[in-house]
Parts: C-alpha cells; sequence; structure tokens
C-alpha cells in the first residue's frame, strides 16, 4: 500500500497504482495471531491458480489417455498422470478460495500446495525410478526423504523465529540427498539399463533436480522471510510446479524413439 501511495502522490496515476495493487496485493484486516493485516493473494494471484488448474487438468487428459493404449505406456505414464490430477484438485481448492490458513507471520499459507507435494513428489520419483530401472528399496528410500523434505518446508512455513531456519536446513539436507542419488547412482543405472531409458532419464532428471532446487530458494523469500508478496509465490510456485509436473508429464509422454517398451 506504501508504494500505490507513492506512486499516486509522484503523479504516475490511477493505471500504475492498479497494476501494482494486482500484482503486490492488498493486506487483508484480519484478526489471526494478532494480525493487523494479512498479506493475501490478489486478483491477479486467484487467476493465476485457476489458470494453472486448467492446465494441470488438461495435461492429466492429456496423459491419461496416452497411458491406456497398452500395458508398457500405463507403467509409465500413470504414475505421473496421478501427479497432475492430485495437482490440478489441489490448485482447484486453492482457486476456489480454500486450502490455505493463516501463517504465523502473518501471510495467506496456501496448504493445498503442501498437501499436494508430499503426494505428487514421490510419485515423480517413482517415474524416474521406473525409467532409471533402480531397486524398488532405492526408490522407497528417496520417496521417504522427499516426503520428509516437504513435511520439513510445510512445518519451517508455520513457524515463526529462528526454529523456521531449522526446518529449512533439515529440508534441504534430504533435498542434497535426492539430488546426489538422480545424479549417481540413479543415474550409472539408467545408463546400465540401455535402449532409451538413459537419454529420457537424463532429460527428467534434470528437470526434478532444477527445479527442486529452486522452490527451497523461493520459499525462503516467500514462507522465509517474506520479501515475495503471496500473489509473486504464486506466480513462481505455479511455474515450477508446471515445469516439474505437466513439462515433465510431456516429456516422459513423448517416451523413446522406438516406443514406450524401450524405456
Amino acid at each position: 500500500q506504501f508504494l500505490v501511495d507513492a506512486l499516486q502522490r509522484a503523479g504516475i496515476g490511477e493505471m500504475a497504482s492498479q497494476v501494482l495493487t494486482m500484482l503486490v496485493g492488498e493486506g487483508a484486516k484480519i484478526d489471526v495471531h494478532g494480525c493487523k493485516t494479512v498479506d493475501m493473494a490478489s486478483s491477479f494471484g486467484k487467476a493465476l491458480l485457476e489458470f494453472t488448474f486448467i492446465v494441470m487438468a488438461a495435461i492429466t487428459l492429456l496423459l491419461g489417455i496416452n497411458a491406456a493404449k497398452s500395458k508398457a505406456a500405463g507403467k509409465v505414464l500413470f504414475p505421473v498422470t496421478f501427479v497432475t490430477g492430485i495437482s490440478s484438485i489441489a490448485y482447484f481448492s486453492m482457486a476456489s478460495g480454500g486450502g490455505w490458513v493463516i501463517a504465523p507471520d502473518c501471510r495467506q499459507l496456501f496448504i493445498a500446495r503442501y498437501v499436494d507435494w508430499i503426494i505428487t513428489t514421490p510419485l515423480l520419483i517413482i517415474c524416474l525410478g521406473i525409467v532409471a530401472g533402480v531397486d524398488k528399496w532405492d526408490i522407497m528410500a528417496l520417496c521417504l526423504s522427499d516426503v520428509l523434505m516437504v513435511a520439513s518446508l510445510a512445518a519451517g512455513a508455520l513457524t515463526v523465529g529462528n526454529v523456521k531456519w531449522v526446518w529449512w536446513f533439515f529440508a534441504i539436507c534430504w533435498l542434497l540427498h535426492i539430488i546426489f542419488s538422480l545424479g549417481k547412482s540413479w543415474a550409472e543405472s539408467a545408463k546400465a539399463k540401455g535402449g532409451e531409458s538413459s537419454s529420457v532419464y537424463s532429460k527428467l532428471a534434470g528437470i526434478i533436480v532444477i527445479s527442486w532446487f529452486l522452490y527451497p530458494v523461493v520459499w525462503v523469500f516467500a514462507e522465509g522471510f517474506g520479501n515475495f508478496s503471496v500473489t509473486f509465490e504464486v506466480l513462481i510456485f505455479a511455474i515450477l510446479d508446471v515445469i516439474s509436473k505437466a513439462i515433465f508429464g510431456l516429456i516422459l509422454m513423448s517416451g523413446a524413439n522406438t516406443g514406450y517398451e524401450a524405456i
């Protein structure tokens, strides 16, 4: 609001202030946790949630149709179909006004996002495990690290003070285990499997490693320090979700040149 008032005093015009308000959002007057105002998603943020829901739902339909074509396709595509399907439900929840609470640091916190992540990210690891041909126990170990990573970020978002950063540190530890495994032993397994597995795995693992590394970085400036407005947070996380889930699914759907049997 301070920036909006400054723009108006500077004579820049009502249109510029409206655009800034749309992007930054307006502090809602909600008496929770002793907050005088709460940073809430603006109308633009809500539109972003609606748009991401539509994208995820459309990709889910496309993946589901292709997964049903053959047994080999289903083995590869059904897990990621559930990923985008669950994500679309989470985004529908957030877009329709639900799935959030007021965090102790006076921000709108979308709990539905963490519920989405704690279910869908292990499914993404399962997809990578299928492509790489790793042992089921290796997949289970990485899924557990993933669940603990997401749970740590959620716990940190719901706390204030120094303990918030302890939770963030825990999340980074679990993330490093995931990145190291995907880049080392799983990559070697995909290469040893032969066929098209190595090239497909490299693309998918690259998407996961880069996007998952960015999630806790964004978290630092959003749920962490609160530098990012909730609306900007919605924008960045939506982009990362589309890349790590929808784009991931489309690349997996393209399969190998010789068919899904080669993966």
